[in-house]
């Protein structure tokens, strides 16, 4: 399958609508089976559960047969010891199959809900994969709603769905074989409104698969709008616009909610229209059964069991039709998940990359240039280097680019133009995961998991003694406060760590970086949120552990960094100037404006 190469989940919702019956029927079939191939793995089990439900389906059919032996034997020649034998079978058949079904659904639903994980599991792997430009294009809830509700969606077409189509085919297949043997001329006649049960079908389902991707992106959105509007409570209240967003779901829903029940309507259409070419069929049985009865010497037997064969035809069959309307509505779900699945990541391995041994952390930016959107330039032509154990700080107006030279870094996107190496090896003949390990980086917006504070701090090493996160912690001026706290380091810090200030959160972030020990630490605005005695407490702490290792510093800030081997100056996606701090006040250029303007507003002495 040809795969996405832009950054956004491919949107064909009208597409379906445009291709042809043919086209869109190879397309159905082609998305089975991508979705029954996840089947595979438990192909051992798929074996037991086709021999349970063949058995089940065989023992079904027993009842009509029986009563035309009744009929046509035992009560014409009242043979009463066969009448036993018969019940008797019965009874066993019932039995039998009520074990075998509730085997049969054991498995299935073992079988499915583990499908279900490795679906949402490789969905959320491919997600892990994917750069960064595809998370700034697209909203949250529209993830969430795919790995969640998408998925879960799917859930139907690889347990019951596929139990009830496979049963039913049997049950079709083997009803027709004893339709055939019974009177064929009585099962051509009731088989002659097959065709109209088709066509009415076929009508309704494209119908439904469209409006049901349609919910799917409104749910998708409405998601969003949840996770967006309660993450921004605060906001709401304060401006008094609680109201107004509330206005804004009840907007969003009503759309969902008439897709919705036009769904609802065409699927009970398409079951309306398939029930009554159900019932036209036995109507016929009667019609043309009784006629051959009277003239041709049918049996009242055969007639009988010809009947009820005839009504348990159309009864799977009805299941199949309303089988596809709720296939065509896990159709949209089918296609959002694999829209995500097909878009490629942009940032991968070079098949020859390779993991560093021994890395110094020297870093080189050799006339590196850089674009989100094609002829707006962020960097153009940068050209720095870092040497092993040296700080490096990067300065500027807002939106020239520094913090982009920090995803470039950690390789979160690659140059248009240029090379980023790391000991002299381009990034990108780097192992990806290989360079992350050996970067650790705080940034101003900190990112803090709903768990304790220890949980938080060993994202930086799993395996860290408690010595160690200790150690960390008063490194960055932050075991005292925890200290204090009734349970410590088992501290909850709820959901972004909601439930510490925007100073502790960053000492947090600084610790956990520290715990990584990692040989490129970068800084980005990360004492923004301290107070400058804090701030001053957190640089001396941080001093010896820099001395090894290779510092990047963004700072808004121009105090944090007077101790800098180097400051770069950005303006225009460039680098204007280099050199010292004193060096740089005293060029009297647009560092030394920087310095006087933060001078005049009291943010440096």
């Amino acid at each position: 399958m040809k795969r996405h190469k832009d950054n956004t989940p491919h949107n064909d919702g009208n597409q379906a609508s445009e291709a042809g019956p043919r086209a869109e029927a190879r397309a159905t079939r082609k998305r089975l089976r991508r979705t029954l191939g996840y089947l595979r793995p438990y192909w051992w089990l798929e074996g037991e559960i086709l021999v349970c439900m063949a058995v089940g389906v065989v023992l079904s059919l027993i009842m009509p047969m029986a009563m035309k032996t009744v009929i046509d034997v035992v009560i014409i020649e009242q043979r009463y010891s066969l009448l036993h034998i018969i019940i008797a079978a019965i009874i066993a058949a019932h039995l039998i199959r009520a074990a075998f079904a509730v085997i049969n659904s054991y498995l299935f639903n073992f079988v499915g809900q583990r499908i279900i994980f490795d679906i949402r599991l490789q969905l959320f792997q491919h997600l892990e994969s994917l750069h960064m430009g595809f998370y700034h294009k697209t909203k949250t809830g529209e993830m969430i709603s795919r790995v969640n509700n998408d998925v879960e969606s799917l859930q139907s077409i690889v347990t019951s769905t596929v139990v009830d189509f496979i049963t039913d085919t049997l049950t079709i297949i083997a009803i027709l074989a004893l339709l055939l043997y019974l009177d064929w001329r009585l099962t051509l006649v009731s088989l002659s409104v097959v065709p109209f049960f088709i066509i009415s079908i076929a009508y309704f389902s494209n119908r439904i698969r469209i409006k049901s991707r349609r919910v799917r992106e409104q749910v998708a959105d409405i998601l969003h709008f949840f996770q967006e509007t309660l993450s921004g409570m605060k906001l709401v209240q304060s401006f008094v616009r609680e109201k107004y967003e509330a206005q804004r779901l009840v907007k969003k829903g009503r759309e969902m909610i008439n897709l919705r029940i036009d769904i609802g309507i065409l699927g009970s259409l398409a079951v309306a229209f398939a029930g009554f070419f159900a019932a036209l069929g036995p109507t016929l049985v009667l019609w043309y059964g009784g006629y051959r009865t009277i003239e041709a010497g049918l049996s009242i037997g055969s007639l009988v069991a010809f009947y009820a064969y005839i009504g348990d035809l159309f009864r799977p069959v009805l299941r199949l039709a309303q089988l596809n309307v709720t296939l065509q509505t896990a159709m949209a779900s089918m296609d959002r998940i694999f829209d995500f699945l097909e878009i490629e990541p942009l940032i991968a391995d070079a098949p020859d990359a390779r993991a560093l041994e021994n890395v110094t952390g020297h870093l080189a930016f050799r006339n590196v240039s850089f674009f989100y959107k094609p002829g707006e330039p962020i960097l153009q032509d940068v050209s720095f280097e870092v040497d092993h154990g040296r700080m490096v700080a990067i300065v500027g107006p807002s939106g020239v680019g520094k913090t982009t030279i920090i995803n470039l870094i950690c390789r979160f996107y690659d140059p248009i133009e240029g090379c980023i190496e790391l000991d002299g090896i381009d990034l990108r003949q780097i192992k990806r995961t290989h360079l992350r390990r050996q970067i650790g980086i705080v940034s101003q917006d900190t990112v803090l998991f709903n768990s304790s504070i220890r949980e938080n701090l060993m994202y930086g090493d799993r395996r860290a003694s408690e010595e160690k996160i200790i150690a960390a912690a008063q490194k960055a001026n932050i075991h005292d406060f925890i200290s204090s706290l009734p349970e410590g380091y088992d501290t909850i810090v709820g959901d972004r760590g909601v439930r510490l200030s925007g100073g502790e959160q960053q000492r947090l972030a600084i610790a956990r970086a520290i715990l990584k020990e990692p040989r490129i630490l970068i800084l980005d605005e990360a004492t923004s949120s301290l107070d400058s005695h804090s701030e001053a407490a957190i640089q001396h702490a941080l001093e010896p552990f820099m001395q090894n290792r290779t510092t990047v510093v963004i700072a808004h800030r121009l105090s944090t960094i007077v101790n800098a081997d180097t400051i770069l100056v950005l303006d225009g996606g460039r680098i204007v100037e280099r050199g010292s701090h004193s060096d740089l006040l005293a060029k009297g250029g647009v560092f030394r404006r920087l310095w006087d303007e933060q001078v005049k507003k009291g943010i440096v002495a």
